[in-house]
């Protein structure tokens, strides 16, 4: 007789200002929030990679996480800094862990900065989940008034 042992992985990965993807441009501020597409508690870590730019603030633990969920700051030398994540519920589970946003974030940097944003997830912690490269770029108006301005000082020549 062959016991064969299946593992359902929790599908998780991270938007940025509401969009998926891989890579994108940022105002100095911008949102990034971490998504579960099932109901599994897990623990991971969001990290912005040793040698990126920028940090992660202002960590709110949403419902989906359960009435466990927590969001701990956390650094590690040679790996990062960011938080310690885990979405769980207690037995009567109210909120319970449900699929959809769990975590969200503040990524702050500034004009030029760049950053990867990692989700590490148990049981091995070694290769992410999800990641997201992120560069901070000017908003359109700013560059648009500095277009403006340069215009303005050249014409007074």
């Amino acid at each position: 007789m062959v016991l064969v042992l299946s593992s359902a992985a929790n599908a998780l990965y991270i938007t940025v200002d509401g969009q998926q993807g891989e890579s994108f441009e940022v105002d100095i501020e911008s949102t990034i929030t971490v998504v579960s597409e099932d109901t599994s508690s897990w623990l991971g870590y969001l990290i912005v990679e040793e040698g990126g730019e920028g940090s992660l603030e202002n960590a709110v633990i949403l419902d989906a996480a359960g009435d466990l969920g927590s969001a701990a700051g956390y650094t590690e030398a040679g790996w990062g800094d960011g938080y310690e994540l885990s979405a769980q519920m207690s037995p009567s589970g109210d909120p319970a862990v449900s699929a959809g946003p769990q975590f969200s974030f503040d990524y702050i940097g500034s004009v030029g900065d760049t950053a990867r944003i990692s989700l590490f997830v148990d049981p091995e912690f070694t290769t992410p989940v999800s990641s997201v490269d992120v560069t901070v770029v000017p908003e359109p108006m700013t560059v648009l008034l500095l277009g403006f301005g340069a215009l303005f000082l050249r014409r007074r020549r």
